[in-house]
């Protein structure tokens, strides 16, 4: 199975745009909140508002090519199945996610901020939670721009209603408080799967 070279076509063809937003992030980030000399709760707020962004980035587009016509007819006609081609994709946005978070991570350790492994793992589980929302968003609908909303909204919606949301309340780690993660990052990959099979279904049903 020709794996890195269908990764290799996602990553030359199909994300690049993805990654210089992802970059941009990244530099914006610091310029828009400090992250110097913070302590935990407080080297928090930047990764948990600004870097779970990148999973909406990243994760979201996963099945966007095959929206071109043209582009899900020669998927559809390779011998790789077009579900393996979604897993391949799917399985390089997570990878940069964790690249990309684990990076700025390392960033605010070297400004000397208090950035655990919990809070990396905790900005993570954010980024993975809100970027399947998007694509299982895409999954039922095959609309990008309405499968970006839904993540926006949600984030939006952690304004408003603040911890009332619970196990889902995406910035609790200013409060020290990590269980939610843990909510967020087992719902979050359980979606990611459940979109790759309704995709798979929705292909059987064509």
């Amino acid at each position: 199975m020709p794996v890195f070279a269908i990764a290799k076509i996602n990553l030359r063809h199909n994300i690049t745009f993805h990654i210089e937003v992802c970059a941009a992030i990244l530099i914006i980030t610091p310029i828009l909140y400090g992250t110097a000399n913070l302590d935990t709760a407080s080297a928090a707020a930047p990764l948990e508002m600004f870097l779970s962004f990148i999973g909406i980035v990243l994760l979201t587009p996963v099945f966007a090519p095959e929206q071109n016509p043209g582009t899900g007819d020669l998927v559809a006609s390779k011998t790789v199945s077009t579900l393996t081609v979604y897993l391949i994709r799917m399985i390089c946005a997570v990878i940069l996610t964790i690249l990309l978070i684990g990076l700025f991570s390392a960033y605010m350790r070297l400004q000397k901020s208090d950035v655990t492994l919990l809070l990396f793992i905790g900005t993570v589980a954010n980024a993975v939670f809100l970027g399947s929302l998007g694509m299982m968003t895409a999954a039922l609908t095959d609309n990008t721009i309405i499968a970006y909303m839904i993540p926006l909204v949600y984030y939006a919606l952690n304004y408003g209603m603040g911890n009332k949301l619970g196990h889902y309340f995406l910035f609790s780690m200013r409060a020290s408080d990590f269980e939610p993660k843990l909510w967020l990052l087992t719902t979050g990959i359980l979606l990611v799967f459940l979109s790759l099979i309704v995709k798979w279904y929705k292909k059987r049903l064509q």
